[in-house]
Formats: C-alpha cells, structure tokens, sequence
C-alpha cells in the first residue's frame, strides 16, 4: 500500500509539472499581411521529352520582390 500511495503522489507531481509546462507556452497570434509583387524573367529554356514527339519541357526562372503595405520588403 505503500508504494501505491508513494506511485500516486509521483504521478501527480509529474501531471502537476507537465500541466504548469505546456500551459506557461505563448500563444502565437497570426497577422494578415497586405503586398505586392513584382517578378520579372531572367532565363528561359525549352528542352524537349523524349516520350513523345513535340514533348517539350520548359524551365524559366524569375527574380522578384514584394512590398509589403505596412513598409519592409523581401527579395527573391
């Protein structure tokens, strides 16, 4: 009965700690952000797919970089 009684104040303590651990997080809030985007071309390439005649497969890649409403930007 001992070891019972000792077992449930352990398990108690550690539902005690769990519970003060997980409830402590802060909660993230999502923000709607408002931009713009402006991209532009830099290389184009069509390779053709040998699986079928005029298969083709095109590759382009784009620069660009957005604006965003409340000031800042990001490039890519």
């Amino acid at each position: 009965m001992m070891a019972t009684k000792k077992s449930m104040w352990v398990l108690l303590g550690i539902l005690l700690i769990s519970a003060w651990v997980l409830g402590a997080t802060i909660q993230a809030g999502a923000e709607t952000l408002n931009y713009k985007s402006y991209t532009y071309g830099i290389k184009q390439e069509v390779v053709p797919v040998d699986d079928m005649e005029g298969h083709t497969l095109g590759f382009d890649v784009r620069k660009g970089f957005y604006v965003f409403e409340k000031g800042g930007g990001c490039n890519r």
